[in-house]
């Protein structure tokens, strides 16, 4: 996903967030509830919301 973000010319960008605990408020916000988590989000609306659908998404960008 890194790479597949340097590719990117329209300003997307990987984020991580480290889970400390789980229950905390960041991983329940996002829904976290295993890692590997992805989303996708074109501007601010959550266009892919679990992990299979995003790599699904991304994979067809390329």
């Amino acid at each position: 996903m890194e790479a597949w973000t340097q590719r990117r010319t329209d300003g997307a960008r990987l984020l991580r967030i480290d889970i400390g605990r789980w229950g905390t408020p960041v991983a329940e916000q996002f829904g976290i509830r295993r890692l590997p988590t992805v989303h996708v989000y074109e501007g601010k609306a959550l266009v892919a919301g679990d992990t299979q659908a995003a790599l699904e998404r991304l994979s067809r960008e390329e």
